[in-house]
């Protein structure tokens, strides 16, 4: 007779294998006397700007998050902004003023389209005035993209390195980068030096 796995054979109890895919976390450590505030970017985007983490804290960042884009431009001298879109990963973004004739009224709109390609997020509008989009997560501001003429695309790329630096005690770090979505970035003083302590981050 040839084998039968145990799990398979008549009257067992299948046993199932599974294997999780768990999420990519930067895990960013304070290791200083002081709050540090990280901000990490992945490609062209910022993807975090954190609150303080305390000395002797860590704090998760994933490697891929939801992320808010408004709209606004200036058109004779009124204001208009348009209303979020949150996506997650690649996206493309149209502004555009549309006329309500009704009223004799401008609608400032923006929409969610299609990248060109892959790992993308781009910005593009139709209007004669240059239009800001910002892009923010919980109400924090991330970072801003600014088109400036009709049609002109404004990309930022998704893929790559990750970077990172933090602001500690005033002090903004030198820039360190990774390629592992699991790094640890651990925050470290050296109080030989500068009178008021060098601050750098080590990446494990």
């Amino acid at each position: 007779m040839v084998g039968v796995p145990a799990q398979f054979r008549p009257g067992s109890i299948p046993i199932l294998f599974t294997k999780e895919f768990a999420m990519p976390f930067l895990s960013l450590q304070n290791n200083t006397r002081f709050p540090a505030i990280y901000v990490v970017k992945k490609g062209e985007q910022t993807i975090a700007r954190t609150p303080p983490v305390a000395p002797g804290g860590v704090l998760r960042v994933p490697d891929t998050q939801n992320f808010t884009v408004v709209a606004t431009t200036v058109i004779e001298g009124n204001t208009y902004t348009s209303a979020p879109i949150t996506v997650s990963g690649p996206a493309g973004f149209l502004a555009q003023v549309l006329q309500h004739a009704p009223q004799g009224t401008y609608l400032f709109d923006m929409q969610e389209i299609p990248p060109r390609g892959p790992d993308l997020l781009e910005f593009q509008t139709t209007t004669t005035s240059p239009v800001t989009f910002t892009i923010s997560d919980s109400g924090i501001h991330l970072q801003t993209v600014v088109v400036k003429d009709a049609f002109n695309i404004v990309t930022l790329s998704l893929a790559g390195t990750c970077s990172i630096y933090a602001i500690i005690n005033g002090v903004t770090t030198e820039v360190v980068r990774t390629d592992d979505p699991d790094a640890v970035i651990t925050a470290i003083e050296d109080t030989s030096g500068l009178e008021h302590g060098d601050y750098m981050l080590v990446i494990s």
